[in-house]
């Protein structure tokens, strides 16, 4: 099962990808009287703590040997951001219960920014704070722990978390994020207008689809799961695993473990669905963010891709990423689909902005422009212009700017287009020079075809054949040339490679490209699968 969630405080949408983010630190005063007091409140600490905030609660907090009175008025007055105090009759009756609303009132009227937050958990005997708590606007109480905890979290302004599993592939699909608020608020109006149903964005690939689903994952803290071809995630398996896991976590269902059959089809997954769906307290949603569903594996499954369900109960939304291609799902819910190539103006401008951005960001880039006497605004149209409203193509092109490899170049002759940039680098590769580089095509062409990444040995025993054998430092020299259209990371057997984005896959997928060197299509793909046929024995898996 994964790890429990972690998060931090909100952002401003158009600014969280270029500033820190602001983590709440959290008093929870409560008395060890009564010990429903104390498993609430060190329950509601560790579930805090997983959605990324710093707790402060007696005793963990007192390192051994301390004066733990000279701690305790420091965690109210000089350490914490926000003081949760669980009042109870036993509370209201604590002389340090007291003191510690007593230092949290002092520090409130010093510091405006300090949040003092009230949570009632009974009938209540009166005290000497009553009436100056009663002023706050407290925590509502709730009966289930789940509902409890996210009213704690509300309340102290923790962004919904992001899967420790997923935080660091929603972390780059957000650097320097910009716009899109036209796609947010359409995703919100349906949301809002529908009891359940499926949401898709749709558009071509390079646009930003993945990046806009991971924004949208950070914003709402929906649970989610991406199909990564390029890291071998994208079974119906690893779909179901993961999400089931996080509803598991996220609602506190009973499960210890995933159920039986959990990862064979989708009546696990609808069932939890249920199960999570009754705990949904009122006006609450339950989201599941999909992207990349043309990247799903389709292979040996009937019905809906993913086994994902065709009905859905009350309040739960599905929110989908895909191509624009056919794929197998029937729904029974409503349903709406944006298509991001209808928005030209909204694209046009967040393109534009995306290119201020980092001409603001990047020196070298103001420097190049400057360097050729292009004032800001024509860079910037002419960039948008150029990029046939692709971020993928601002991406690669932006930074081979920088580097100077276009200084010959009138910024008007760049590349039209995202599948002219790869023909243009193709070119600048040599992958066109006479006599046809064959083993450097061969590799390329074996990144392209994997279904998981690979190491530099098998890329080089791939490629080779008894009349062009292909060492390992030839595939390294290949791998430095594409570094930035290649993901990589570590196995068991050292660093492996393959390639990153799917239009680029594509694009080496195209037979002339290939054939032209007398790459043995058939001999690679053998080559290929029989070594994933006995990685499959090798495990064990029949």
């Amino acid at each position: 099962m994964q790890v429990p969630w972690t998060g931090d405080a909100p952002e401003a949408d158009t600014t969280a990808a270029r500033s820190p983010p602001v983590t709440s630190k959290v008093f929870i005063s409560h008395t060890t009287r009564d010990r429903r007091d104390v498993a609430l409140a060190h329950a509601l600490a560790a579930g805090l703590e997983a959605r990324g905030a710093q707790v402060w609660i007696a005793p963990e907090s007192i390192p051994a040997g301390e004066q733990w009175k000279e701690h305790i008025v420091s965690g109210v007055m000089d350490q914490c951001s926000h003081f949760v105090v669980v009042l109870s009759a036993a509370s209201v009756a604590a002389d340090w219960v007291l003191e510690e609303i007593r230092l949290a009132k002092r520090r409130r009227e010093a510091d405006p920014a300090f949040a003092v937050l009230p949570l009632s958990v009974g009938s209540l005997e009166d005290h000497p704070y009553q009436h100056y708590l009663a002023k706050l606007q407290a925590v509502p109480y709730h009966d289930d722990f789940h509902a409890q905890l996210e009213a704690v979290v509300k309340a102290v302004g923790l962004r919904p978390s992001v899967p420790d599993a997923l935080s660091a592939y929603v972390v780059e699909k957000t650097r320097d994020f910009v716009g899109r608020g036209y796609v947010f608020e359409a995703i919100e109006r349906f949301m809002a207008t529908q009891q359940n149903g499926y949401f898709t964005v749709e558009g071509d690939p390079g646009v930003g689809k993945s990046a806009i689903l991971a924004r949208f994952v950070q914003r709402t803290g929906a649970l989610a799961h991406f199909n990564i071809r390029a890291q071998g995630i994208n079974t119906p398996r690893q779909f179901l695993e993961n999400v089931c896991t996080q509803l598991i976590l996220r609602f506190g269902l009973p499960h210890a473990t995933l159920p039986k059959g959990a990862t064979e089809d989708g009546a696990v997954f609808a069932a939890l669905l249920q199960e999570a769906a009754a705990r949904l307290q009122q006006g609450e949603r339950l989201v599941i963010a999909v992207d990349a569903l043309d990247e799903a594996e389709l292979s040996g499954q009937l019905g809906n891709i993913l086994f994902l369900p065709p009905a859905l109960p009350e309040g739960v939304f599905v929110i989908v990423t895909r191509r624009q291609t056919r794929i197998p799902l029937v729904v029974q819910t409503p349903q709406e689909t944006l298509d991001l190539m209808r928005f030209k103006e909204e694209s046009e401008r967040d393109l534009g902005d995306y290119v201020r951005l980092k001409l603001e960001t990047r020196p070298g880039l103001s420097a190049w422009a400057e360097a050729h006497g292009i004032a800001t605004d024509r860079f910037v149209a002419t960039l948008v212009e150029r990029s046939q409203r692709n971020f993928m193509y601002l991406r690669h092109v932006l930074p081979e700017i920088e580097a100077g490899r276009y200084d010959d170049l009138d910024i008007r002759q760049l590349p039209l287009g995202l599948e002219s940039y790869y023909e243009d680098h193709w070119r600048r590769m040599g992958m066109t020079a006479r006599p046809l580089p064959r083993a450097k095509i061969r590799i390329v062409y074996v990144l392209s075809v994997a279904l998981a990444p690979v190491t530099r040995s098998k890329i080089a025993r791939f490629a080779s054949d008894a009349a062009l054998p292909v060492d390992e430092l030839t595939v390294q020299e290949v791998l430095d040339e594409w570094d930035e259209f290649l993901h990589e990371q570590a196995n068991a057997e050292g660093t492996a490679y393959n390639v990153y984005h799917a239009s680029f896959r594509d694009f080496l997928h195209r037979r002339d490209v290939v054939q032209a060197a007398g790459v043995a299509l058939p001999e690679i793909h053998a080559l290929i699968a029989n070594d994933l046929w006995g990685e499959v024995f090798d495990r064990g898996t029949p």
